[in-house]
């Protein structure tokens, strides 16, 4: 077949649209692309008209929208090197997760084909609860030989410590989900049930923002099914499963942590929910109930939504080795003291050995015929499947019945002859392991790309949660596309690109259209817990204080760079001067507020004095540098990844700006614009904060710790400035340099031409900074700030404390510290550093102590000499 000339960069609509669908003709070898092909479907007449209407460099920019509109939000996928399991690192560690991929053309699905799907999709999830309901119960589907024995008992999903436990309520599988293919005949076939922890509810949503504003007009033009009903529907659902309690049930998400690969869909959903997002340490079992712990003391748990796998969720049952569980956790479900959702024996649903049986399944427990259909699968445990699996090994795709790290399907034809031998007598050794199915050519979607569009295949995750009697489908999913043309490779953790899923809404009354109902307000509870369960847990509390920190740290270093930077500029070929002086006075107080030594001072300063600008420039870009102004945002950045369910949307923004801003300097750009564009950045945070956030606890760790920094920050610029005796003109220059720092010179200039004040402009500085309470700036405004915030945590010690300390600033006779060329001054700044020091140590001691690490003890039963 002849190749398809690639559209030229001004290629209008026609011609992208032409060439895609030359190259659907090469993809598909013959075969009618009208099935296959969502661009040439009737229901997508509005979309192949804004293709059309953009020709490729409006969709190219419209590519370019999506990528700045994924970075803008934080939405990453994946992590190198950690395996479900593992150890997590600790909090504050750097995140490796990858850019999530969006393309902007959504995948359409018309009303008559969805409402199809959606009675399939149902139908499965009904099979499935059945299934599961049967083999963690009664288990007559294996002992009428309906399933096989080795099935179930040979999976890995399979966990006898779980057997007996269910959840109250209709339905034993909560949130099932579905990976759906549609072939080139235009048949949806199932490629995989999830049902163990399902990931992607939180991308799709994400998915349908960020189109939703690359595509405003399509999208508003377009009568959809929303997709806010189904995040409804399962706080409706997991609150129904919840053991019967007085109280309001009380859920928590459990999360493997912040470098799990799915980290973005686990905290958006628990955003999305208003649910907690916890990790191991943020529980703990006690007189066989589940409980969170908070900075407010503990609060009982009633159902865990699991994003870990099932056998890493307790270290007391199932694997020892695991950091990710809880000992007791399964004891407690056992006593029916928390539901687990999905239940712990969710995973055997995954497995694909099941599929041959699942359509007699059907018809015996549902009393219908399956809608839909799966592959044409083998189970090499039963003798004739084996022997045909055997027979056509190249031609089939190959996959254990268990899923783990490394266990890709196997493509027989990608073989060769020893390998296809080796593959067969590992099926032979243990042929209850391994199953076959017929590989599926799969239809694909467009994709925009440099060259234009591309077709790529396409798989449907679809998600579906328990409604009292029956399943809630949420309207499209999640669209996942090959790497390349023409692979069979769907992974998002090899870079594959999404979809946002549109379901025209139509007619049909099955389809979710109003999406806007609030769900009916749970009462409040009736006992104390209330309280302690919105509270954050330790880990959240510190990863919130350090994130108000090391912002506050970040903007205070770039304020005294600014200053310094602007006197580097005038002065640093002027030696001798008052100006010069003043600029190495202002270079070495950068060095004491950033901790960066040597820096200005000591060993090798004088070098840095006279070709000051290559350190600052360090100061402020080198992410390496501890103190600089990239280092302390980019821990930042970290502290709030790790709490992103506790943020408002619009710090991501703030935050992905910030970043670009700091990584994509050239060595030409002025770093006086870099300087400024980091302090909107955070002056935004500020502002988020101060307009956006509730006066909770989660906001006064991030305020507390804003304050504690900006304290003894201002207290380290006092301490190196106006606190050591200069010749007045020097002093008056440095002074000016430090108010300006603090951003406080415009009300010194206008109090002191007022009269105002301390008749000496050094004193009157000083007060401004230190003791005024009305200044946001000083160091008493910032220590009262300090007591309100910890006041709302709820410490009464620790208010007290800082309650007085205020006082005593406030109180301050600074005429009497000015003495004695400012020893006083120098003294008591330094005592002042100290007791915020105590604080800060106290608070930590208080709210942020961690969890001990956890030592499972292996028990040995000894009977008459054998070890059991």
């Amino acid at each position: 077949m002849t190749a398809v000339a690639d559209p030229g960069p001004t290629a209008d609509g026609t011609q992208v649209l032409d060439a895609y669908r030359r190259r659907v003709e090469e993809h598909l070898d013959g075969v009618d692309e009208t099935l296959t092909v969502d661009g040439t479907r009737p229901h997508t007449d509005a979309l192949v008209a804004t293709i059309e209407r953009l020709g490729l460099p409006g969709l190219l920019a419209r590519q370019r929208e999506t990528e700045r509109f994924v970075a803008d939000d934080g939405i990453t996928y994946g992590t190198r090197g950690q395996e479900q399991g593992a150890a997590p690192p600790p909090s504050g560690a750097p995140q490796t997760g990858a850019p999530w991929t969006v393309d902007p053309l959504p995948l359409v699905i018309g009303t008559e084909e969805w409402a199809q799907l959606e009675r399939g999709v149902r139908q499965r999830a009904h099979l499935l609860d059945a299934v599961l309901t049967d083999l963690t119960g009664e288990q007559r589907l294996v002992r009428d030989g309906t399933i096989p024995g080795q099935v179930v008992y040979g999976h890995g999903g399979w966990l006898p410590q779980a057997e007996g436990i269910t959840l109250p309520g209709s339905h034993q599988l909560v949130l099932p989900a579905t990976d759906l293919a549609r072939d080139r005949e235009g048949t949806w076939r199932v490629f995989a049930d999830r049902a163990q922890a399902p990931s992607g509810a939180g991308y799709a949503m994400a998915n349908r923002r960020i189109v939703a504003r690359v595509m405003p007009d399509l999208h508003r033009a377009s009568d959809l099914s929303r997709l806010r009903g189904f995040f409804y529907g399962v706080q409706r659902a997991v609150r129904q499963v919840a053991p019967r309690t007085q109280d309001s049930p009380r859920v928590v998400i459990l999360s493997p942590g912040t470098l799990s690969e799915t980290a973005f869909d686990q905290a958006f959903q628990a955003m999305l929910l208003g649910f907690p997002l916890v990790e191991s340490e943020d529980l703990v079992s006690r007189d066989g109930r589940i409980w969170m712990r908070t900075t407010s003391g503990l609060a009982p748990v009633d159902v865990v939504i699991r994003r870990v796998d099932a056998d890493w969720c307790d270290q007391l049952e199932l694997r020892p080795e695991s950091r990710l569980g809880l000992p007791g956790m399964v004891e407690a479900a056992r006593l029916g003291n928390v539901s687990v959702v999905n239940p712990l024996s969710a995973g055997l649903l995954e497995n694909p050995a099941l599929i041959p049986y699942l359509p007699t399944v059907c018809r015996r427990v549902l009393g219908e015929e399956q809608i839909l259909h799966s592959p044409r699968t083998w189970w090499a445990g039963e003798d004739t499947h084996r022997q045909h699996v055997l027979a056509h090994l190249s031609s089939l795709v190959i996959r254990p019945i268990h899923r783990f790290a490394g266990s890709d399907a196997i493509r027989g034809w990608d073989l060769d002859q020893a390998q296809r031998e080796a593959l067969a007598a590992r099926i032979e050794d243990e042929p209850w392991r391994w199953t076959a199915q017929d590989p599926v050519s799969m239809s694909s979607a467009p994709v925009v790309t440099p060259q234009g569009l591309d077709p790529r295949n396409v798989v449907l995750r679809t998600f579906a949660v328990a409604d009292d009697e029956d399943y809630l489908v949420m309207p499209g999913g999640l669209g996942r596309l090959s790497v390349e043309r023409d692979s069979a490779d769907v992974s998002s953790g090899r870079g594959a690109p999404s979809k946002d899923v549109w379901v025209l809404a139509g007619d049909i009354p099955s389809v979710t259209r109003d999406d806007g109902v609030l769900p009916e307000l749970v009462p409040s509870p009736a006992v104390d817990h209330a309280e302690a369960f919105v509270a954050p847990a330790p880990r959240v509390a510190s990863d919130l204080y350090w994130l108000g920190r090391y912002a506050e740290r970040a903007e205070c270093a770039a304020r005294v760079l600014r200053v310094a930077d602007n006197l580097v500029d005038d002065h640093a070929q002027r030696p001798g001067t008052t100006g010069h002086a003043a600029m190495v006075a202002v270079l070495r107080a950068v060095t004491e507020i950033t901790s960066t030594r040597p820096g200005f001072v000591g060993s090798g300063s004088d070098e840095r004095l006279v070709d000051p600008l290559p350190h600052l420039r360090d100061l402020v870009l080198d992410p390496r540098l501890s103190g600089s102004v990239s280092c302390s945002a980019r821990r930042a950045v970290v502290a709030a990844q790790a709490v992103r369910e506790q943020l408002s949307q619009d710090t991501w923004l703030v935050m992905s700006r910030l970043e670009h801003t700091l990584a994509h300097v050239q060595p030409e750009d002025d770093l006086q614009e870099i300087l400024m564009e980091s302090i909107e950045a955070f002056l935004a945070l500020s502002g988020i904060s101060v307009e956006s956030t509730v006066r909770d606890p989660a906001w006064a760790f991030t305020e507390a710790g804003k304050r504690m920094e900006r304290a003894q920050q201002t207290i380290r610029l006092l301490r190196r400035t106006l606190a050591v005796v200069r010749t007045p003109l020097v002093e008056g220059a440095v002074s000016e340099s430090a108010l300006t720092a603090a951003e406080s010179v415009i009300t010194y200039r206008r109090r002191l031409a007022a009269g105002l004040g301390p008749l000496s402009a050094t004193e009157s500085a000083l007060d401004l900074l230190l003791r005024d309470r009305i200044n946001p700036r000083s160091v008493v405004f910032q220590v009262e700030r300090l007591t309100e915030a910890l006041d709302l945590v709820g410490d009464d010690a620790v208010v007290e404390a800082t309650r007085a300390l205020a006082e005593h600033i406030a109180g301050l006779d600074l005429p009497e510290l000015m003495r004695d060329d400012r020893a006083g001054l120098v003294a008591e700044l330094d005592h002042l550093d100290a007791a915020l020091r105590a604080e800060h140590d106290r608070v930590v001691e208080r709210y942020f102590v961690r969890k001990a690490t956890q030592h499972t003890v292996q028990t040995v039963s000894w009977t008459d000499g054998v070890a059991w």
